[in-house]
């Protein structure tokens, strides 16, 4: 076997030169690998992106669209039941109370909450992190606030006795009850309002064709109280305004 020994140097220059190679082969391949890394996680990014467009969009986005469609139908329902509680015979404040059910949905955050666990959001770019972060945020509020919507409905659908003549207090705790529920019908409609804008800058935005059949269906439903929102309108929730004012407006 033959033994190539190592030749000699001959001089700084040649021992410059060969110094350079090594090192400029080293920062190439190095270089090399730091760009298949940034591809891979920019490809890791754009499905992220691409989850939380389909949660936003077809999920969440159509709950909060047809909460929208349907807030003044339950709006007029339940202000019927405040307004008669006094008023209106027992058997037909009953049947009101017994079909108020507003719809009871769970707001999805799973994508998001992957993107948080991990660190693929830092190369989405700043902006386009916060203008995620911003259309998620309003899910905890949402998913708190239908809850809690649910349960008074609940304590409204029980507050009379199932026969005879309710008491003052009954019709007294009545009122009180169709109350708390417009305030919480006026904030679904006014959170779901806000989060549809934030989706729209996202291009997360529920299907048009979806949107025309979830027009469709809740008329069959309700009647002519629905009223398809305009996604291209600011929500009421983002106005300024609402800093200053403790009111229906």
């Amino acid at each position: 076997m033959d033994i190539h020994k190592p030749k000699p140097w001959h001089g700084v220059r040649e021992f410059l030169k060969e110094y350079v190679i090594i090192v400029v082969g080293v920062l190439t391949a190095l270089a090399g690998e730091q760009l298949v890394e940034q591809l891979h996680r920019s490809e890791e990014a754009r499905l992220a992106e691409r989850a939380m467009r389909l949660e936003l969009g077809q999920d969440d986005g159509q709950q909060a669209y047809a909460r929208v469609l349907i807030a003044r139908c339950f709006d007029d329902r339940i202000a019927q039941i405040h307004d008669g509680a006094f008023g209106a015979p027992a058997d037909q404040l009953r049947k009101w109370t017994a079909f108020y059910v507003p719809p009871f949905r769970s707001w999805d955050s799973e994508a998001w909450k992957a993107v948080v666990a991990s660190d693929i959001g830092k190369f989405m770019g700043a902006e386009r992190l916060v203008d995620w972060s911003a259309a998620y945020r309003t899910m905890p509020g949402l998913s708190e606030l239908n809850a809690h919507e649910s349960e008074l409905a609940a304590e409204l659908r029980d507050a009379l006795p199932p026969s005879g003549e309710p008491s003052v207090a009954d019709r007294q705790n009545l009122r009180r009850l169709a109350g708390l529920l417009r305030l919480a019908n006026d904030r679904m409609s006014r959170g779901s309002e806000l989060f549809l804008v934030r989706t729209r800058r996202l291009d997360a935005t529920v299907a048009v064709a979806t949107q025309q059949t979830l027009i469709s269906q809740a008329r069959a439903l309700y009647g002519d109280c629905v009223v398809a929102p305009d996604l291209l309108a600011p929500a009421a929730a983002g106005d300024p305004r609402a800093n200053l004012l403790g009111i229906r407006h």
